[in-house]
């Protein structure tokens, strides 16, 4: 470990994700597959080993065990037997306890991270996608001695409405924190100067604002109290607390790719980045994900792939062309198929350990274009999917359901169901997991 202190880090990977829709209906956010076959967690248990952290605590809730089962080889995920990776249960006493927030979940769970005594806790969101190295804030964090250091990432001026934006001094202290700013006396009254960046280390002079990442670090004996405050969630809650009570809290620029990707517009565009081009090496930076022994990825002779990620147990045949596109474990494209920026999850890993043939295959001749097949979904042949067929969205919505589909929407009993999610604006066509063998759509199906 570089630092003397002991790091444990805290990884917030409890939430649902409601916004990624149908993806979210059998697994948590953080367990959602991106890639290929990584999870989103990946990205940051991943900087956490490569951060030479020795402690990692998971927080899990919504739907624990899709996470769980993914983090149960601590070695395939980079941890030595000197390491500690826990899976932090979100039940006392048999009964289930919910997190209010991201305070919340700290505040349930401080008595595992108190076990360990750790000097320094990191605080991090499970979901985003980039690649760090924690030591260097932590250092920032000690040289400030700050009661709080917040982990920030600079944006465009034509980004800020996406995140919370936090406004510093010019030696990086935090003095002010908005949600989405659209005033532009108060976007004005955030935006960085000349000599804050120089001391935030940001050279790209178009980025002259902060958001904040949701990654913080504390002091643990510090944090303890902070917790105190009333509250649940650290941006809406305990920093503003924090900052009427002129604790010390500063920012620490990240600048490098960084993303998040709690849409199904932001999680698809995402996979496209990565298709198309390498934003992160996951090569260099060792990503480390939960492996399946399968074959590598077969393409026949006279087919084509371009800008797209394969992963083991695809096999890609003749005729068939692959573009902007992204396939998760044991894809089967059959002759003559044309997918265009697509995500397919692949088969579900149950599956395969009780059925080695099983595979998810789409039909000879099919079209498919702008579609995230989640785990299990079958496609017959002479499918066309895709919105140059130049029909409206409500025909589209007619015709999935047509088939046996059912719309992904709050019931009257306000729980969430359904098989699918058409986004009306990017018409971008979710079609949610399906158990056992998986749902087929029909030969010659259009929509």
């Amino acid at each position: 470990m570089v630092m003397d202190d002991l790091v444990a880090s805290f990884v917030m990977a409890g939430g649902k994700g409601s916004r990624l829709e149908v993806l979210t209906r059998d697994r948590s956010k953080s367990a959602v597959n991106i890639f290929g076959h990584y999870r989103i967690v990946d990205l940051v248990t991943s900087n956490v080993v490569n951060s030479d952290i020795p402690i990692m605590l998971i927080g899990v809730q919504f739907l624990p065990i899709s996470l769980s089962t993914h983090m149960t080889n601590k070695a395939e995920l980079g941890f030595s037997d000197d390491n500690i990776l826990e899976i932090l249960s979100p039940f006392q006493d048999s009964e289930m306890v919910n997190f209010e927030g991201t305070a919340d979940s700290v505040r349930k769970n401080y008595s595992r991270i108190e076990n360990h005594n750790p000097k320094i806790t990191l605080i991090l969101g499970g979901d985003h996608i980039y690649s760090a190295n924690y030591q260097n804030i932590i250092k920032y964090h000690k040289s400030k001695n700050a009661d709080l250091t917040i982990m920030t990432t600079p944006v465009a001026e034509a980004k800020i409405s996406d995140f919370g934006i936090i406004k510093v001094d010019n030696q990086g202290k935090v003095m002010g924190f908005t949600e989405k700013p659209e005033d532009k006396d108060l976007i004005e009254d955030f935006r960085l100067s000349e000599r804050a960046m120089v001391k935030l280390g940001i050279t790209d002079p178009n980025k002259q604002f902060l958001a904040s990442m949701g990654n913080y670090v504390f002091f643990n004996e510090r944090l303890k109290r902070f917790l105190e405050y009333e509250g649940s969630d650290f941006g809406k809650n305990i920093i503003p607390s924090m900052m009427k009570d002129n604790h010390e809290i500063y920012a620490f620029a990240f600048e490098g790719y960084w993303r998040d990707v709690g849409k199904v517009n932001d999680y698809f565009d995402c996979n496209m980045e990565f298709a198309v081009g390498r934003p992160l090496d996951l090569n260099k930076m060792r990503v480390r994900t939960h492996l399946r022994q399968l074959p590598g990825a077969w393409v026949a002779s006279n087919s084509s792939v371009g800008s797209s990620i394969l992963s083991p147990g695809n096999e890609i045949y003749s005729g068939s062309s692959i573009t902007n596109s992204v396939f998760g474990y044991q894809i089967i494209v059959e002759e003559n198929c044309t997918v265009n920026h697509c995500v397919f999850t692949g088969a579900d890993r149950n599956n395969v350990l009780l059925n080695e043939e099983f595979n998810t295959t789409i039909g000879k001749g099919s079209k498919l274009k702008y579609v995230i097949l989640d785990k299990n979904v079958q496609v017959g042949r002479n499918v066309n999917i895709s919105p140059d067929n130049a029909l409206g969205y409500d025909e589209r919505i007619k015709r999935l359901e047509s088939i046996g589909l059912t719309r992904y929407e709050k019931k009257s009993d306000n729980n969430w169901s359904g098989d699918f999610y058409l986004d009306e604006i990017s018409n971008i066509l979710v079609i949610g997991k399906q158990k056992n063998k998986g749902l087929m759509i029909p030969d010659n199906f259009q929509c």
